[in-house]
């Protein structure tokens, strides 16, 4: 395996982050590449692409989440040639453009690769005019059907053509010994590699199923699993973490049905805990939840605005000797729009925080709903002498904002 770097120390990545695995094995001149999509998307879907203009066609497995900064995207694919590609997310490192070379995001880019490569060594060679600056926390990660893998960072290119490789959320600049990465499912996985599992369509499943999660809060954690085997051009896809039933796929003879996008979830059977994911409500399944927390957070930010505004007033009024209004009627109404502004900005950029609490993020933003809590408390005796203000302030802000963090299982660390 040559590497076009000298690699780095291990750097430590959050653990939501880890989450995608992949591998590619070659045994007996048969190649199996797998690949465990993990997101908390509700619209994964497969999309058929057939070639034009002398490009290859393929088969493409997709999802998006309800934010409205993200699109449907490609996350995994295969072309008819037998190159298969994955997207995974790594931790962020940004690198300084390189002078001359274009700039193309992931999902522009790959599309180009996937209908102009047929192996690891013509996608490496096509990459070279393409600048991998704007690749700051991914990784591409690609195989063919030849068993040769490639891994694109932003600042790393590894190329090898090993019995098996297997990678998962971590950068690969970052680590001189896949053995030690602290992903552990991904090391049970290199494990029966390194056993010599994989040179079968079921032995290979068995590898993916290992790598794959299920989690406890609601049964989330790997959206979907495919499976390929490029020489044959066949695709194997798993829903859900269920590994006891698939569909499979002929590339040819789909591309033969032209172009076309199917659900996903309407290709297998009955999925309980895919359902209780569907149901649970985030900013993230739905899109009208999302404006209206930022909408909440923008009106918020204008009462703290206004009684800052306020503040320096009095305290101008203040010291020119005539006081006016009371400092302490401003400080609850200002630390509660703090709070709720932190809060809010948290939910909507960290997805993971609906599934692992608010702690995964920072361990002291696991106390910041009991403090609003608290605050809302204080406030509520403080402003009896006005209940009608009171009572609309709590009544269609304060009130169903908590109802909210108790539904996310957030009021308390």
């Amino acid at each position: 395996m040559q590497r076009s770097v000298v690699l780095c120390a291990s750097l430590l990545i959050p653990a939501m982050l880890s989450a995608c695995t992949a591998f590619v094995v070659n045994r007996g001149g048969h190649t199996f590449i797998g690949n465990n999509e993990d997101a908390w998307s509700i619209n994964a879907q497969v999309r058929f692409e057939q070639g034009r203009d002398g490009g290859y066609g393929g088969v493409y497995f997709g999802h998006y989440n309800g934010s409205p900064m993200r699109v449907m995207m490609d996350q995994v694919g295969m072309n008819e040639a037998g190159l298969i590609y994955d997207g995974l997310r790594i931790s962020t490192h940004t690198t300084a453009p390189t002078p001359g070379l274009k700039q193309l995001h992931f999902d522009a880019l790959m599309p180009l690769v996937m209908r102009h490569c047929a192996t690891v060594q013509e996608a490496r060679a096509f990459l070279q005019d393409y600048d991998a600056v704007l690749l700051p926390s991914s990784m591409i990660f690609l195989a063919d059907k030849l068993g040769g893998y490639l891994i694109i960072e932003n600042d790393t290119v590894i190329e090898g053509h090993d019995p098996w490789f297997a990678v998962g959320n971590w950068r690969m600049a970052s680590c001189s010994d896949p053995s030690t990465i602290p992903i552990q499912r991904l090391q049970d996985g290199r494990q029966l590699l390194l056993g010599g599992e994989g040179s079968t369509l079921e032995e290979a499943r068995d590898v993916l199923a290992k790598m794959a999660v299920c989690r406890r809060k609601m049964g989330e954690g790997t959206l979907f699993s495919t499976l390929f085997e490029p020489g044959s051009g066949k695709a194997h896809l798993y829903f859900y973490h269920d590994f006891n039933e698939a569909v499979s796929f002929d590339l040819k003879e789909e591309l033969a049905k032209g172009d076309r996008t199917v659900e996903m979830a309407s290709l297998f059977g009955p999925r309980p805990e895919y359902e209780r994911l569907k149901s649970y409500i985030t900013p993230f399944h739905q899109r009208w939840l999302f404006w209206t927390l930022f909408i909440l957070a923008a009106i918020v930010g204008v009462v703290v605005g206004s009684c800052l505004l306020l503040a320096l007033w009095w305290s101008f009024r203040f010291l020119r000797g005539r006081p006016h209004g009371s400092f302490s009627d401003l400080l609850l109404p200002i630390a509660m729009g703090m709070v709720m502004i932190i809060l809010i900005g948290v939910m909507l950029l960290n997805e993971g925080v609906f599934y692992f609490g608010l702690g995964d993020v920072a361990s002291w933003l696991a106390w910041m709903p009991v403090l609003l809590l608290l605050l809302v408390v204080g406030w509520t005796i403080r402003s009896k002498r006005s209940p009608g203000w009171n009572r609309l302030v709590g009544g269609t802000i304060l009130l169903p904002f908590l109802v909210l963090l108790g539904y996310w299982g957030m009021l308390w660390p």
